[in-house]
């Protein structure tokens, strides 16, 4: 009795399936806590291990994540990997494109990662026996950021005179957060802002813009965009009338109390504008705070100081009149 054996393929024999795939958590974390976004690339860590002892195994992968909009979001990761018998190697996926900036903190962003074995032994299987999923989250940090928008003045400013500097924060984090201080600097010798600029401001109806709540200028909370209010602040400066002619550099500084209380961003932010103080002309009248003390027994509190950016010049048309009338009179006689 003869009998006819068929070789039976290789790539439909009964592969072994024992492999496993996950995530790589660091610094205590684990799979309950989302992997947390960096600025401007995210690496995500997952292992893939063979526990066959004989044969090394390919896995082909597929990653995907929720979109966003006005996101132009990248995934970045092996299509295919071999890991040997008994292995067990680290894979990572880079993504990059997220502005987490333009994101309100606290979002949460789906990730998966499909595996599936397509060869065993260096032999392609004709029908994939074994894949796997692992799913995941990432969420947007606590980013903090300030801007100084400082209006422009447009003109000269007279010494002697007192001038408005407008300005306006803005909260550009992407949570909401609060001013821990508030500085003016600028170089210049006799030019002065109102006392305890930082604890009263003249445009908000507020006793002091310290630690007053705002939400961020713009980001992007799911599909919807929302919208936060700047702060409008006016600082009074006082050009002295013994002011030189001269381009003054004017500093304004606000520091986040988010960072100070160690979260991520700018510690402190600035804004800088160059205003131009122009000398009073010779003989103008002198300020309250520059005039003479001496034995003076006028009024204490005249205002000698004006308030518009205008220069009262000295009066020269009567006496220049009367030499005029005085001369005819004499060609005349």
């Amino acid at each position: 009795m003869l009998f006819a054996f068929t070789p039976t393929p290789t790539t439909a024999q009964n592969a072994p399936v024992g492999w496993e795939m996950g995530f790589v958590y660091e610094n205590g974390a684990s799979e309950d806590n989302p992997f947390t976004m960096d600025e401007t690339e995210t690496d995500i860590r997952f292992w893939i291990r063979n526990d066959n002892l004989i044969g090394d195994i390919e896995i082909s992968l597929e990653y995907s994540m929720d979109m966003i909009p006005d996101q132009q979001m990248t995934l970045s990761g092996e299509e295919s990997v071999t890991v040997g018998s008994g292995s067990n190697d680290t894979f990572t996926l880079k993504i990059a494109g997220i502005d987490v900036w333009d994101i309100a903190s606290g979002v949460i962003f789906e990730l998966e990662i499909d595996g599936e074995m397509t060869s065993f032994q260096g032999v392609p299987l004709a029908v994939p026996i074994s894949s796997q999923s692992i799913d995941g989250e990432l969420i947007v940090p606590e980013l903090f950021r300030w801007e100084v928008d400082i209006v422009e003045i447009g003109h000269p400013i007279n010494a002697g005179t007192e001038f408005n500097l407008h300005l306006d924060l803005v909260n550009k984090g992407n949570t909401p957060d609060s001013i821990r201080s508030f500085s003016v600097e600028d170089n210049c010798p006799v030019l002065t802002s109102e006392e305890d600029v930082e604890i009263k401001m003249a445009d908000t109806p507020f006793d002091s813009i310290l630690g007053l709540v705002t939400y961020p200028d713009q980001v992007w909370q799911g599909n919807v965009r929302s919208y936060g209010l700047a702060i409008s602040v006016t600082v009074v400066f006082d050009a002295s009338s013994t002011h030189p002619t001269r381009m003054c550099e004017i500093e304004i500084t606000v520091q986040s109390t988010g960072v100070n209380n160690g979260g991520e961003g700018d510690a402190s932010n600035k804004g800088e504008i160059d205003v131009e103080i122009e000398a009073r002309p010779v003989g103008a009248q002198q300020d309250q705070n520059d005039a003479s003390v001496g034995d003076d027994d006028g009024p204490q509190n005249q205002e000698q100081v004006t308030s518009d950016n205008f220069l009262m010049f000295p009066t020269l048309v009567t006496p220049i009149a009367i030499l005029w009338a005085a001369f005819v009179r004499a060609r005349e006689e």
